[in-house]
């Protein structure tokens, strides 16, 4: 086989970095195959196709691609695997539990009423596919939690942990207390059991925002209405999956109605981000309280009827940014940014002409990263809507921003960048942003995953019709930001548009080098493509 390899050494910022590619010509197999795994040990890089083979044989084909440390081509070859028989894998049944509010029915559209079912379905192992495929449901039906009779009204749903129980955010309207919503946590387990623990906050509250957390952990933070005496007397809550209390706070928020859009845990901290307006009413004066974590099946425009009324208000133009941090039972702090303060303080690369500071609209934040001097940097996107077709606006993601803050919350830079591709089709794919440290730790390295939509089709059914399907393909551009000095270099693209990373595949890491690999192929599949970046 004829093998076309082309390596390619770029110098960024100075010297400082180096970008190293190498193209591999594909085998006829390959191209109409997919990588199935990919490997770096010894200092090797091992690709690995699945391909097709003799479809009477009991064995799976795959052909290897080996490069050495240098991401030299050494050798592609085809290997075998025996296949692995039904009878060696026994069927597999699963319960699941859901919660969700409303109805597909014009009656209950708009219905916030909780409902919670439960489904078990049977799986078989697949012998031409070489894995598990649904085979049938044994039993559907729906449940209600002790005492509902209807009153709940759903809020959240998150999955409860290790033993799959269920999680619910869950609300009753206090009859004796005008505006009071008396809010609860009920618990569903693999039994059917379902406990109800009243959340541990007094007054009539709205929830501010809510998420679960990598270990399973749930987060909530909530805000005084308008009929209590201090406006800004707002509750951080941390719960156990299975509904234990962990921590809480009751703190003074920077704004009576400030808007939480997002949450991290970072080094056994919690982290919030936000906004609000420079308005002295209470948050359900200015917003709806926050249900985006529970869905209505068959509502379109958002996940239920309140959190279309929640979004359209957090898209408003807002005054300040905030920043609160809490370790265990303390907030560290809560900080204020007046988004007039962006302005002066945006940096771009040289290269970036058209990029823009940020004015105080709605985003949703990529990444979060805290530096070796506690520092901290929030990367993300503004977020908006557009129309595809004749279908229903859906979600797209605009401008890239990135803050650069102080150890006390305090805005010290914004970084800007343009965004490559803004054409519909790829904005409604966010892109992916991370950052890394330079070996001396002086400087740090932002990555982005821009993204490049594109249209196709499912199979001959769905291009007769029309029904288009539309899928993201990402390449790295990265940018050295020296934080000293608070600039940016300008960015090296890797692949320079022709070649995109397999997003299937997290990059091979070195920390030794410190540096990261990203494997992908070219637009049409016909090349595999391996690309290093060394953070210097």
């Amino acid at each position: 086989m004829k093998h076309i390899i082309a390596l390619s050494f770029i110098c960024c910022f100075a010297g400082s970095s180096i970008a190293q590619e190498a193209v591999q010509e594909l085998s006829k197999k390959a191209k109409n195959g997919y990588i199935s795994e990919t490997d770096y040990t010894g200092g090797n890089y091992l690709v690995t196709y699945k391909i097709g083979g003799d479809k009477k044989k009991n064995e799976v084909f795959y052909e290897t691609y080996l490069f050495d440390k240098n991401m030299k081509f050494v050798k592609n070859e085809e290997v075998a695997a025996p296949k692995v028989s039904a009878a060696s894998m026994p069927d597999k049944t699963q319960t699941r539990f859901n919660a969700y509010v409303g109805g597909c029915s014009s009656f209950d559209a708009l219905s916030m009423k909780l409902k919670l079912s439960t489904s078990t379905i049977n799986t078989k192992w697949d012998y031409k596919k070489q894995r598990y495929v649904y085979d049938k449901t044994i039993k559907s039906e729906t449940i209600k939690a002790k005492g509902d009779n209807g009153k709940y009204t759903g809020y959240a749903a998150f999955n409860g942990g290790d033993d799959d129980n269920l999680f619910v955010i869950a609300a009753t309207d206090n009859k004796e207390k005008k505006n009071q919503n008396d809010f609860f946590i009920l618990s569903v387990n693999s039994d059917l059991d379902i406990s109800t623990k009243a959340i541990d906050i007094t007054g009539s509250q709205s929830l501010v925002y809510t998420q679960q957390l990598d270990n399973g952990d749930v987060v909530m933070v909530y805000a005084p209405k308008k009929t209590e005496p201090d406006l800004f007397n707002y509750t951080y809550l941390q719960y156990s999956g299975k509904g234990d209390l962990k921590n809480k706070v009751v703190f003074k928020s920077p704004s009576t109605n400030l808007l939480i859009t997002n949450a991290q845990e970072v080094n056994g901290s919690m982290f919030f981000s936000g906004t609000s307006t420079k308005s002295n009413d209470s948050f359900d004066e200015v917003f709806d309280d926050y249900v985006a974590e529970i869905s209505n099946p068959c509502y379109k425009e958002a996940q239920n009827y309140r959190d279309e009324k929640w979004m359209k208000k957090a898209d408003n133009k807002m005054d300040n940014f905030h920043m609160l941090k809490f370790t265990g039972n303390k907030l560290n702090f809560a900080s204020t940014t007046p988004i007039s303060d962006f302005k002066s303080k945006f940096k771009t690369a040289p290269a970036d002409k058209k990029a823009d500071a940020y004015k105080g609209k709605n985003f949703q934040v990529n990444s979060f990263y805290v530096t070796g001097n506690e520092e901290y940097l929030v990367a993300g996107q503004l977020m908006s809507k557009v129309k595809l077709g004749a279908g229903n606006p859906v979600k797209s993601y605009e401008d890239i921003i990135c803050f650069y803050f102080d150890k006390n919350g305090q805005l010290k830079t914004q970084f800007g960048t343009e965004k490559m591709n803004t054409e519909k089709k790829s904005e409604i794919f966010p892109v992916r942003q991370s950052f890394r440290a330079s070996k001396d730790g002086k400087s740090i390295y932002w990555t982005i995953l821009e993204v490049k939509g594109f249209k196709g089709y499912d199979g001959f059914v769905d291009a007769y019709n029309g029904d288009a399907t539309y899928r993201a393909k990402f390449f790295p551009r990265i940018a050295r930001l020296d934080l000293q000095n608070n600039s940016i270099s300008n960015f090296a693209i890797l692949g320079n548009e022709k070649f995109y990373i397999s997003s299937a595949f997290l990059p091979m890491t070195d920390k030794n080098e410190n540096s990261v690999t990203y494997i992908g192929n070219d637009d049409d599949y016909k090349k595999l493509w391996l690309a290093k970046y060394v953070f210097e």
